[in-house]
């Protein structure tokens, strides 16, 4: 039977698993039987099957062992020992130490079984090197079960000592490698107290590294697999097993990848390995300065082929991810600099490869040093627009790529200029080499260009539709694309083209062929979806009914891309029609559900080695083959997990536009994105927790809730219904968020839990979720959260420099702290007295612009959203912000200025006496000159609120008769509308007190009046401009000829 399941044919195969299952497995006498074939088939592969299907049998159930007899149980335990040490076929063996480690499992806890310690340390130090590999095998097993059971514990200084001779075997690389395997199952068990077993694992790791050379230089790739993952899994342990040795690790993976000699699958795992580590070591790596010298080694791999196939790996694309890694993990301070040195000399070599590499280095580094490199985009972006026109091809390929990921991550910077760009990408599309990478260069611009398309769009259509009619199709895909983008910039400008390109690329949605049609296809449904967009739901109307029978139908295709990109579309029709889309949600809300019981696991579909068993004994319930498991996890659909996130996404949105509609699912919808919020994919747990939020905030307007007062309740403040979703959603967010790990999932907590506390004010989280929502936002903070936690970061000295992600996760969580303050307002003041000195540390000469500005910036918004509440920190703040208005950058001296103005404003201290010296360090701040940045344009706009909250709290400490020409001269506001209310209602204060000063430049107020007032711009909520409108006709009764001299007649009421 077992001989069966091992043929080709696969009607044999079934016919026979299902005889094994159904006969054979559940009988009792299985287990002996098993092992009689294992001792004596002539088959190896029946031999190998049969001791598999034992394992599995065993595993599975304790019965299956402890109900043979003792003697068939000892027979099988002494043969079995025979056996193995004979046994000269490497898998069997493998599979034959599996099975003596599940009867191990079974014996040694009831010490049943003592002749195996002795057998295996007898066999470690046989002169037979095969023996040795076998002892060392099963040595590895039973350490993964039982290294910190009692029984082995005594035995440790032995087996270490056994260790200490395998890793250098003389004579068998496998032993060598079995050895350091069996060694990380030591480490994973290692308290971090234990100085004496650290010290230990420590003092092997140069042997184990050599071990990985050997490996290496013997192509022996199943073993630089196994010692790889054996560095990985010491990677993520606490105890600092790899400190005083990641230099020479990250040497030798470094040194590898760089080697051309080896085999490609031996470099691509070195790179793999490089990426990992950056990932948990990144404390250890930033204070050893290991980013040069591995930016240095790996750029030479950065010039080496890809091959056509994008979705493949090659040593090249694997470098340059590195390098992303690097980028993205470390401050950008580490990589930038080191990476562009790099660059530079690259892109001035005569070899095309060497400028190709320089300029992809360039682009893999934007996403993570994006806002170290802003200020500098005036000398970056020429180094692009050379490499456009560079002679070579695959530089011009490469610089276009380059432009997209700039385009991504400093969007206004690359549209202003796109006078220079545009040309040359409209070049590189006429050259076929180049169509396609410049196609997807202009879907980038377009993207972020707006309202500057208008002139340019005719031009691009022409040239876009004609593309449609003669490109390969793959090519197609990326000219959709782009024409979404333009209908994006151009919004009700496309109009004009919309009827003619959705007869051109409606046919795209009949294709069904697997790879570039369907990629087609997808893309041109997203572009399609753009156009509604841009044209709105009126001129879009009449296409919807057909778009949503084939966009339905498309969810029928076994294809996740078409699923995902279907979910989009049903998003964006609901941001499109609104309500109107609620008929709709019968036919594309329980087909998304669905999706959620999708498996992104694809099992082991190897025959015999993937059978399972039905029924049998009472102690199978439950049973999970870890094997199965583990190598199901090897399988994971990327494509799935993708539609599942895309999914999870998109019903925040149907809820959120089609409202009322949508309440039928809401229940259902709710109970499925709750069970994804624990899901191993980051994104899919990301968008789960976004969309819950948004379902509660939805609801919170849905119920016309009351207007909340801010404070902590100790009772409910939130409708019914809302209260009742809350209390399901709440506990799985917060246990979600207590354990995630991933920054850019914990981001989207921070962002979408202020987001909905500012709109559902504080019933959401009290009393309940106070003290916890404080705790795990102190934790940020603190970078004490999983996702910042590195072993090998110094607690004493914790460094100041952070990775840009990592400021984004900081600023995330100081949002959060400014929506508590605004919706508990008095009741935040016990918080606040621990979060203060937690914010003012962000604010330090070592810190980044990005955390400076953004501690700042904090300190204002909880400064207006506790009002009063903040006096008793007045002096704390002040502190900080006497020395931010003399910040070096812009940004923090604006975010200052502000600060200084609201805690004026909201303090009952009297902060009189701190006017004059405030008023010196806001001098420079006045001044206009050509040229500016919009940063110092910014900051001058905070300076005049600043001043105006001065005078409306006290004019007589400042002296107005200097100060109001300066306010003048720096008026009108340019960036900063909302400072508008503070200076407006500090003249008409001042003018309703006829301030002698005042009233020496009432003409030049009126004049300021008229320009808010006249202004195509809304600067004025409604509320100011009726205050303001009101005071101008109050003014009108006492001096109409002021009135009517400053053009403000049009003006009254």
């Amino acid at each position: 039977m077992l001989h069966h399941v091992n043929v080709p044919d696969t009607s044999t195969v079934k016919a026979a698993t299902e005889a094994l299952q159904t006969r054979f497995l559940k009988n009792t006498k299985v287990v002996p039987a098993l092992f009689e074939i294992i001792a004596t088939s002539p088959d190896l592969a029946v031999r190998q099957l049969a001791a598999v299907e034992l394992r599995k049998k065993l595993s599975k159930s304790s019965a299956s062992w402890s109900k043979q007899p003792v003697e068939i149980r000892t027979g099988i335990k002494t043969k079995l020992l025979e056996i193995v040490a004979h046994e000269s076929a490497a898998a069997m063996r493998n599979s034959l130490a599996c099975v003596i480690n599940e009867i191990a499992c079974k014996e040694l806890p009831h010490n049943m079984w003592p002749e195996l310690l002795p057998w295996m340390f007898e066999s470690a130090e046989s002169p037979n090197a095969m023996q040795r590999q076998t002892a060392m095998l099963v040595l590895f097993y039973v350490l993964e079960t039982f290294v910190d059971s009692e029984e082995l514990k005594s035995h440790l200084p032995r087996i270490m000592a056994l260790f200490a001779k395998g890793i250098q075997d003389p004579e068998s690389l496998e032993v060598r490698v079995t050895t350091v395997r069996a060694l990380s199952k030591v480490a994973e068990n290692i308290d971090s107290d234990d100085q004496a077993d650290l010290a230990a694992l420590q003092s092997a790791l140069p042997q184990m590294i050599l071990v990985l050379q050997q490996c290496l230089d013997n192509t022996f790739s199943e073993g630089v697999r196994q010692i790889l993952d054996v560095f990985e899994n010491m990677c993520m342990l606490e105890a600092p097993i790899l400190s005083a040795h990641l230099s020479e690790l990250v040497a030798c993976f470094v040194q590898n990848s760089a080697n051309r000699d080896h085999e490609e699958d031996l470099r691509l795992m070195c790179l793999n390995s490089l990426v990992w580590t950056i990932q948990y070591k990144r404390s250890r790596i930033q204070s050893t300065g290991l980013a040069k010298p591995m930016i240095e080694k790996l750029m030479p791999v950065a010039t080496e082929e890809d091959s056509d196939d994008v979705e493949e790996d090659t040593p090249s694309r694997l470098a340059l991810r590195v390098i992303d890694q690097l980028a993205t993990e470390l401050p950008p301070n580490h990589v930038f600099p080191v990476l562009f040195e790099q660059v530079q000399a690259y892109a001035n070599n005569p070899d095309a490869m060497h400028r190709k590499a320089a300029m992809m280095a360039f682009g893999v580094s934007v996403e993570g040093c994006s806002e170290y490199i802003r200020p500098h985009m005036n000398e970056l972006l020429p180094f692009v627009e050379h490499g456009m026109k560079d002679e070579s091809p695959v530089v011009r390929k490469a610089s276009c790529i380059t432009l997209g990921c700039l385009c991504e991550m400093l969007d206004d910077e690359c549209a202003a200029k796109h006078a220079v760009f545009l040309p040359l990408i409209m070049e590189l599309i006429n050259a076929p080499e180049t169509q396609r990478p410049a196609c997807t260069a202009l879907d980038a611009l377009l993207e972020v260009m707006g309202d500057d398309i208008a002139q340019y769009l005719p031009a691009i259509m022409e040239r876009l539709t004609g593309l449609l009619e003669t490109a390969p199709i793959a090519v197609k895909a990326t000219i959709t694309g782009a024409i979404g983008s333009a209908a994006h910039a151009a919004k009700e400008g496309f109009a004009p083209y919309f009827p003619a390109l959705m007869q051109r690329v409606q046919p795209f949605l009949a294709l069904t062929e697997e790879g570039e049609e369907i990629d087609l296809r997808g893309i041109t449904t997203d572009t399609i979806g753009t156009f509604a967009e841009a044209v709105g739901a009126d001129m879009f109307r009449p296409y919807l009914p057909d778009m949503m029978r084939v966009t339905v139908e498309s969810l029928a295709m076994d294809e996740p891309r078409l699923r995902e990109c279907a979910y989009i579309f049903f998003a964006v029709m609901s941001r499109v029609f609104k309500e109107d889309f609620g008929p709709y949600l019968e036919h594309v809300v329980p087909k998304m559900l669905a999706s959620f019981s999708q498996s992104e696991h694809e099992g082991m579909d190897d025959g015999a080695a993937a059978l399972s068993y039905g029924g049998g004994d009472d102690e199978d319930d439950g049973f999970v083959d870890m094997e199965e498991l583990t190598n199901s996890f090897l399988n994971v659909s990327t494509a799935v997990a993708i539609e599942k996130e895309v999914a999870a996404d998109s019903l925040g949105e149907l809820f959120q536009f089609t409202r009322g509609a949508f309440l039928p699912y809401l229940e259902k919808a709710t109970e499925e994105l709750i069970g994804v919020t624990t899901h191993f994919y980051q994104g899919i747990r990301k968008s789960a927790v976004a969309s819950l939020f948004t379902f509660i905030s939805t609801l919170h307007s849905l119920c016309d809730s009351p207007a909340w007062v801010p404070g902590d309740t100790n009772g409910v403040q939130l409708d019914p219904n809302v209260e009742k979703i809350a209390q399901v959603i709440m506990p799985a967010i917060m246990e979600t968020w207590e354990a995630e790990d991933d920054r850019t999932a914990a981001i989207e907590i921070c962002q979408s839990f202020a987001s909905c506390l500012n709109k559902c004010g504080p019933g959401l989280i009290s009393p309940q979720w106070i003290e916890p929502t404080c705790q795990l936002t102190m934790q940020i903070l603190e970078k004490k959260a999983p996702s910042q936690i590195d072993p090998e970061a110094d607690e004493d000295e914790e460094t100041e420099d952070s990775s840009e992600y990592e400021s984004v996760l900081i600023s995330a969580a100081m949002d959060l702290v400014g929506a508590m303050a605004y919706v508990l307002c008095d009741s935040f003041m016990t918080p606040m007295r621990q979060f203060l000195p937690l914010l003012c540390k962000y604010y330090s000469p070592g810190r980044s612009v990005t955390d400076r500005a953004t501690a700042i910036g904090s300190l204002g918004e909880i400064t207006v959203n506790m009002k009063r509440a903040i006096t008793p920190f007045t002096q704390d703040i002040l502190a900080i912000l006497s020395h931010a208005v003399g910040d070096e950058d812009a940004s923090v001296r604006s975010n200052a200025a502000f600060a200084a103005g609201v805690l004026i404003e909201h303090s009952d201290s009297d902060l009189s006496q701190h006017y004059m010296p405030l008023l010196t360090a806001l001098q420079s701040y006045f001044h206009k000159s050509s040229g500016e940045s919009d940063e110092l344009k910014t900051a001058r706009d905070n300076a005049c609120g600043c001043l105006a909250r001065m005078m409306i709290k006290d004019a007589n400490a400042v002296p107005l008769d200097q100060a109001l020409p300066v306010l003048f001269s720096a008026l009108p506001l340019e960036k900063d509308y909302a400072e508008w209310t503070p200076i407006l209602l500090c003249m008409i204060q001042l003018i309703q007190t006829n301030n002698p000063a005042a009233m020496q430049h009432v003409d030049t107020i009126l004049q300021l009046f008229r320009h808010v007032l006249s202004s195509d711009e809304d600067m004025l909520g409604g509320q100011l401009r009726g205050q303001l409108v009101a005071f101008v006709s109050q003014l009108h009764s006492q001096a109409p000829e002021k009135i009517s001299a400053n053009g403000l007649d049009a003006f009254l009421v």
